[in-house]
């Protein structure tokens, strides 16, 4: 540790003594003189001295007025006062500021190195305490944030809240009597959006993050979470207050340039507030607005009709690669929600989001970019059967957004020769280096006439479709526990960097981060 030291004192002889005393004495030192005590506050404010020494009598502000006006402002320096005259008062005054030593003028060298060698001691161990006294408070905060997440995700996977009801209270001070949820939500990127445009997307939202837990929790007795892919939700006890919503949505908006949508669910006690989480999604469903609450939305109730409509919108825009799938998607997800209000519907809607899975499977398992184990069928199903009603959602919509991009890119019925060509060539060789180029010079084409020609018939570019071969193949051995450096070359990699940001811009994470979450 750095030992500060200033020297405030009108005589040169006494400033030169006692510089070269520590300097020659102590090795981690740095020392600061001044002449008079307004030259002393001056440096004070710029070299900011652990320790001061000063005299009494100097011309000008006395030593005692000069520690005063220093205690104003600091109460941690430790300060000595070097003097020639031995007065009760001044050693009265001395205590009163909180002052380490008096010393006696002519000074002593011995006496000086041991009240320096005294002081730099307890300032190491307050340094070292004030460390622990930071870990500890950082380590607070983290255990908040896991609490928080743990609460949130006791709301999300249908855990019993009840059962850590009290020691939810405790620690994050909140009495859980009436509240509601809120979801915020993002849009999404497009799934092409490069590297340098996600890594701006995911600070913006951190940042956001950031924000809302300040922001929120100023103005409302509330919880916030982290980021939940592109939503953050918020508990917020007893909210009726629309205005402070929208005024919200409006900031995000101004300050940090991302739009959102804010779904208000009513107000639960705790063991109902599940229904309150269902509720803020069903309304950003329902409603067009950018803040929409469920107690805003009319004659929301159970149809049927609706519900199958949807679903058959949904299974004809995937087999016909529709473009708009991801919207109906969403239209269907809106209908679920809505029979969840009670039990026979809610039965009905998980049984059809099965059988909608199993059908959507069958129509594309032979189609996939790899073939499909028998028992994978069996893997899907089983996911879905053990998961909640809105587990099941989100999964249901995780994985038919994902076989729609395989679907519509290898549904080939209409691809050129050259097109299924490349495919083959790519599927069997995507480990190796491979070229555009090269596969246009043994097809005897042109690599500009084959580009447009791949990219008309399968929508994305050779790069692109090879990239996902790539990342396909990359998160299986993953999963495997391969190394990244390991991993990053048997899929065709030679730089592992570029691996990483290719990894992380197709999948919306690092590798390394994608083992921990699979792990």
């Amino acid at each position: 540790m750095m030992l500060r030291v200033l020297i405030v004192d009108d005589e040169a002889i006494v400033l030169e003594s006692v510089v070269q005393v520590l300097s020659q004495h102590f090795d981690n030192i740095l020392i600061e003189t001044a002449r008079n005590s307004r030259e002393g506050l001056i440096k004070i404010e710029h070299f900011r001295p652990t320790v001061i020494m000063t005299d009494i009598k100097m011309p000008g502000m006395n030593g005692l007025e000069f520690i005063e006006r220093i205690r104003k402002v600091n109460q941690m320096v430790k300060i000595i006062i070097v003097s020639a005259y031995d007065h009760f008062e001044y050693a009265k005054d001395a205590v009163k500021y909180g002052v380490e030593d008096y010393i006696l003028k002519p000074l002593s060298k011995t006496k000086l190195i041991e009240v320096i060698e005294s002081i730099a001691l307890k300032v190491e161990v307050e340094e070292e305490l004030r460390n622990k006294e930071l870990d500890n408070i950082e380590k607070y905060y983290q255990s908040i944030q896991l609490v928080e997440s743990n609460f949130f995700n006791s709301i999300l996977l249908n855990r019993n809240i009840l059962k850590y009801r009290t020691q939810y209270m405790e620690l994050l001070e909140v009495p859980f009597e009436l509240g509601t949820v809120v979801t915020i939500e993002f849009d999404k990127l497009p799934q092409d959006a490069d590297p340098m445009a996600l890594n701006s997307y995911n600070q913006k939202l951190y940042d956001c993050a950031d924000y809302l837990k300040t922001h929120i929790k100023y103005h409302r007795t509330a919880i916030v979470s982290n980021p939940f892919l592109n939503r953050i939700f918020a508990y917020v006890e007893n909210e009726q207050d629309r205005i402070f919503w929208n005024n919200l949505s409006q900031q995000i908006m101004e300050r940090f340039k991302l739009r959102v949508r804010i779904g208000i669910g009513t107000n639960k006690n705790l063991e109902n507030l599940r229904e309150s989480y269902t509720e803020s999604l069903l309304a950003m469903r329902v409603s067009d607005d950018a803040v929409c609450a469920m107690e805003d939305i009319k004659d929301v109730e159970s149809d049927y009709d609706a519900f199958d409509r949807e679903k058959n919108n949904l299974f004809n825009d995937f087999i016909n690669r529709n473009k708009r799938f991801k919207s109906t998607v969403k239209h269907f997800e809106g209908e679920y929600l809505k029979l969840l209000n009670n039990k026979e519907s809610a039965e009905y809607a998980e049984a059809i989001l099965i059988e909608l899975l199993v059908l959507i499977f069958d129509r594309c398992g032979s189609l996939m970019v790899k073939s499909t184990p028998d028992d994978k069928h069996t893997y899907y199903l089983t996911e879905m059967i053990n998961r909640s009603a809105m587990s099941k959602l989100h999964y249901f919509e995780k994985v038919v957004n994902e076989w729609f991009a395989v679907y519509a890119k290898m549904q080939n019925d209409a691809f050129n020769p050259l097109t299924l060509s490349v495919i083959d060539t790519l599927n069997a060789r995507f480990e190796s280096e491979i070229t555009l180029e090269e596969v246009a010079l043994n097809l005897s084409v042109t690599p500009q006439y084959l580009s447009k020609l791949f990219k008309d018939d399968t929508g994305i570019t050779f790069k692109e479709y090879l990239t996902e071969l790539r990342i396909e193949e990359s998160k299986s051995l993953l999963k495997s526990g391969a190394s990244i450096k390991e991993v990053c070359f048997k899929v065709g990699y030679n730089d592992t960097s570029y691996f990483i940001r290719a990894f992380k811009k197709y999948e919306g994470l690092t590798p390394k981060d994608y083992q921990k979450i699979y792990r």
